[in-house]
């Protein structure tokens, strides 16, 4: 392998090689090819039912796909439990209707994974959040409860919750950016 090869390797954050994902009879992904290297931004745009956002699902393996592989920052997504663990730990999703938990303020929210899965300190956790809630100007609606905030609030909330969780990888469905 030359030079070259070797280094647009170890840049991938995300390799699909001939994926294929079937419905039944349906065949909703067929042999999806892509390649994202470290940092990059891409969009995939297609019609509704078009499978973009079963191909995000299954690049965390929320879907499995049933040919092809899918290696995410060096770890291929088989039925290894461990190795899909330690792509989901990762690789943050954000989908067209996500959900927060309605008993949990908007900061309770964005900790909870950086302190649960991250094992990060409680006020560390707090402090990152602050500073993302801020980033996205909502800083003063941090000890409300979802309920408690407008639609446009609500759409915004994922982003300090990704940059809290320190992610390698984020894939976001159909929604809208500030």
């Amino acid at each position: 392998m030359s030079e070259t090869q070797s280094n647009t390797t170890t840049d991938l954050c995300i390799e699909i090689r001939n994926m294929n994902k079937w419905y039944g009879d349906f065949h909703v992904l067929k042999n999806i090819n892509l390649a994202v290297t470290r940092g990059e931004k891409i969009v995939i745009c297609g019609p509704s039912g078009s499978g973009k956002s079963t191909m995000i699902r299954c690049i965390n393996r929320l879907e499995e796909h049933q040919e092809g592989d899918i290696i995410v920052d060096g770890t291929e997504l088989t039925n290894d439990l461990k190795n899909i663990d330690a792509v989901r730990r990762e690789v943050g999703m954000v989908f067209q209707h996500f959900n927060l938990f309605p008993h949990l303020t908007v900061l309770e929210n964005c900790t909870l994974a950086p302190i649960w899965v991250r094992k990060v300190p409680k006020a560390e956790a707090e402090e990152t959040a602050m500073e993302f809630l801020e980033r996205v100007k909502i800083p003063e609606q941090a000890n409300k409860y979802p309920g408690q905030l407008s639609g446009g609030q609500r759409s915004v909330w994922p982003l300090p919750d990704l940059y809290v969780c320190a992610l390698t990888l984020c894939c976001l469905t159909n929604l809208p950016l500030p």
